[in-house]
């Protein structure tokens, strides 16, 4: 089988590449990739290793950043990338997360609970009165859009500005430059400035106040930490969500079944996320470096050589998961790795995630009523321009009828 060019995000145009990495996880669990600014790199595909990797912090580490380059070095890597939360390592890891988990407490989840129901019936009711929409940009993006803004605390004449940088200067759409990759990044940082400005005169019950005021050890985030974390808190939040319901509601539409059995009983709806996590993966990888020569797959890995963990290869791996080419939506999924596979870096925002998509699938499959895509062949949909996050720039949808909400 031909190689593949994994640090192109031209490779995932049309999805990520199942068939290849089925025969990989088979015949040559880890192998090396070779890449035109790092020489290369090894590819870890199988589930059970991909857990070794993520979980084994004291050998692989996140630092300077977990981000596969493309063809050329991170437009947006002034550096600032090394300082986020998910390119830390423990112990600095650490401390930043205890400071950051007091913004995403148990409690402070279900108080967003009434706020997420309400933003999922706005969108719908929104498009009740219709036969059709564009999913993506007129419901998927704008749930978790919203919900992040009101955890940070962004007014909400600034919403749609704040989302708009987020998109330009993560490049996953080929059309911005550079240039308006990093300005957007620039403004995003001189945003939480002036929001932390306003704080230190008017403190809200929202994450940026919780940030600034937090302390462990005596020790308090900088202005330039907070920055980073408004910037990876408004990417995270917001693309990983808004592609599970997105591609998640396309698979359930092309699984008729699946989907009937969920308008007969929505209680399994909890289950049903976790499978479409599994099938669906919206990440795709992330890069670890080994501090010493190591072994993982039977394959020898010398000290600082990239390390790139699929998430969608591990959650197709047949010595995981039986059947996993499958949409089941009453099988355990549970050690699916869509949020990470185990370790320090488990997804920060998991118990959010999942809430949003809750709610949001309650709506879709008990309100809805003839549900279909609004195109004859979903290969012909693009797709973001990434391989890093997968996801629709677009899903046109048409139906009968809205019921109204509960």
């Amino acid at each position: 089988m031909e190689p593949l060019e994994l640090w192109n995000p031209a490779t995932f145009k049309n999805g990520f590449p199942h068939e290849y990495f089925r025969h990989k996880r088979d015949n040559d669990p880890v192998f090396w990739c070779e890449h035109p600014v790092w020489g290369g790199f090894w590819n870890v595909t199988r589930h059970a290793d991909v857990q070794r990797v993520s979980r084994d912090s004291d050998c692989f580490k996140n630092q300077p950043n977990p981000f596969l380059a493309g063809d050329q070095p991170p437009a947006v890597d002034d550096g600032s990338n090394s300082l986020m939360l998910i390119s830390l390592d423990p112990p600095d890891h650490t401390k930043m997360r205890k400071l950051v988990n007091r913004g995403f407490t148990p409690r402070r989840v279900r108080d967003l609970e009434v706020k997420i129901q309400a933003q999922v019936d706005r969108l719908i009711d929104q498009v009740a009165d219709k036969t059709n929409c564009e999913m993506v940009n007129e419901i998927a993006v704008e749930l978790p859009l919203q919900v992040i803004a009101d955890l940070v605390g962004v007014p909400e004449e600034d919403r749609h500005k704040i989302f708009h940088w987020t998109e330009v200067s993560f490049g996953f759409d080929e059309k911005y430059t550079t240039e308006e990759m990093l300005d957007a990044g620039t403004q995003m940082f001189a945003y939480a400035d002036q929001m932390c400005e306003i704080r230190k005169k008017e403190p809200h019950d929202d994450l940026i106040s919780v940030l600034m005021e937090a302390e462990i050890d005596g020790e308090s985030l900088d202005q330039l930490q907070i920055d980073v974390f408004f910037m990876l808190l408004q990417n995270a939040g917001s693309e990983t969500t808004r592609n599970l319901i997105t591609t998640g509601t396309l698979e359930l539409i092309r699984h008729p079944d699946q989907m009937q059995m969920l308008k007969d009983d929505l209680s399994l709806i909890p289950n049903a996320v976790e499978e479409l996590l599994r099938y669906t993966t919206p990440v795709i990888q992330f890069v670890r470096r080994p501090t010493y020569d190591t072994v993982v797959g039977e394959q020898e890995i010398k000290a600082g050589e990239p390390v790139v963990i699929w998430y969608p290869s591990a959650n197709r791996d047949e010595r995981a998961f039986e059947n996993p080419d499958t949409l089941d939506l009453t099988r355990d999924a549970s050690q699916h790795v869509a949020f990470g596979a185990g370790g320090p870096h488990f997804c920060l925002g998991a118990s959010l995630a999942r809430l949003e998509a809750k709610m949001m699938f309650e709506a879709i499959v008990g309100r809805f009523e003839g549900l279909e895509l609004g195109v004859d062949d979903p290969a012909t949909l693009p797709r973001l321009h990434s391989s890093l996050v997968d996801g629709y720039v677009e899903l046109p949808l048409q139906w009968k009828s809205v019921k109204p909400a509960a």
